[in-house]
């Protein structure tokens, strides 16, 4: 639990630089009216074929770990059964409760949990 929890930490840290790319790619998953809910997917490691999304960039960190992100939507998730439909509505409650942050789906050896981190620096 303890390197999971070091992962996403390390993760909002290593994506500082990209923020304001990745709010790009949120906004325009939205203005394209491809979905409302627009989550980023990030893992480290290799190229994996089934990661959910489209590849946005890659992250490289001094700790040898190299982050992979992909941006995906709320229906993929959905339809690939990532997120269950009970799920749905709470999911949802918490994403319009956040708008000033992006949502990511980290999934690494611990397994997979969602966080937000805010779109711009105080």
């Amino acid at each position: 639990m303890a390197e999971q929890n070091l992962h996403w930490v390390q993760l909002q840290d290593d994506i500082l630089p990209y923020r304001g790319g990745l709010a790009q790619a949120a906004d325009t998953v939205v203005d394209e009216n491809v979905s409302n809910y627009p989550i980023f997917f990030a893992y480290p490691g290799e190229n994996n074929d089934h990661a959910p999304g489209i590849f946005v960039l890659e992250i490289p960190t001094n700790r040898g770990i190299t982050w992979r992100v992909n941006v995906s939507t709320l229906e993929e998730l959905v339809a690939k059964k990532i997120v269950t439909q009970d799920k749905i509505d709470p999911f949802r409650k918490v994403y319009k409760n956040s708008p000033d942050t992006l949502c990511f789906l980290i999934a690494d050896a611990g397994g997979a949990r969602f966080g937000f981190v805010p779109r711009a620096t105080a």
